[in-house]
């Protein structure tokens, strides 16, 4: 009798547990190519995506409510008044309000009820003016004399150094590590909820985490682009977020 009890009770398990990946829907704010969408799913093939950027206005609300995580891609500059300095926009690049528009309501509603986000180059950077923050508009014009190009076509363009207890050296267990970069812009000052979890050697941050976990399980901020590459760490990055998904 117990065996056959213990026997339903783990086909239960299993049914629900498929049921609850094959409900995983991970909207994705704007995705260059698909990469986003080809670098989760050759992690986990039973999730679903959406690109927020293309759901129509009057479905925003209703998609935002059915996602287990979101991602916020990689794009064109963060428009500076969001982050109260409207005198950068002759040194930034053409903002798209639209975009930053969904963005912050994605940023907003995950931040409210405990949604897995992460943010990619682009999104690591809206993350944290939409909690706060704020951005170096133009690497070369503010810091001319970096060491580093952070506008590179190399798969390693840098090594990234992960601050002691980050999400990066408890999660992954990493010193350090090599990462791509295509960005001009970066974090400024930090939000306050947000600490951060890596640096590049010449100091501009690689990555941000929310401080308090028991507010919010994964908020987490990248300035590479993991879903460009095919490393170990690029998986190990994917898998991170998709289980923190499967947690909720």
């Amino acid at each position: 009798m117990k065996t056959k009890l213990s026997f339903t009770l783990l086909l239960l398990l299993s049914l629900f547990s498929c049921q609850k990946k094959d409900n995983a829907l991970i909207l994705i704010s704007k995705d260059s190519h698909a990469r986003i969408e080809h670098w989760l799913k050759n992690i986990e093939p039973s999730i679903k995506t959406r690109v927020f950027y293309n759901i129509p206005k009057d479905s925003l609300q209703l998609f935002l409510e059915k996602a287990k995580g979101f991602v916020l891609g990689g794009g064109e500059d963060v428009n500076p008044e969001l982050y109260h300095q409207p005198e950068y926009d002759t040194i930034c690049e053409p903002p798209d309000n639209y975009r930053d528009s969904i963005e912050l309501l994605m940023i907003n509603f995950a931040m409210n009820n405990k949604i897995p986000i992460l943010g990619i180059c682009r999104g690591n950077q809206i993350l944290n003016v939409a909690n706060g923050g704020t951005l170096i508009p133009d690497i070369p014009t503010f810091i001319p004399k970096d060491s580093i190009q952070h506008r590179s076509d190399s798969d390693s363009a840098h090594i990234i150094l992960p601050v002691q207890n980050s999400w990066i050296e408890t999660e992954l267990t990493y010193q350090t590590i090599w990462v791509n970069s295509h960005h001009h812009q970066a974090i400024g000052k930090l939000a306050p909820n947000f600490t951060i979890a890596a640096f590049a050697p010449d100091s501009i941050i690689e990555s941000i985490e929310i401080k308090d976990k028991n507010s919010h399980p994964f908020a987490i901020g990248i300035q590479w682009h993991p879903e460009s590459l095919h490393d170990h760490l690029s998986k190990q990055i994917g898998k991170l977020f998709i289980k923190y998904i499967f947690l909720r």
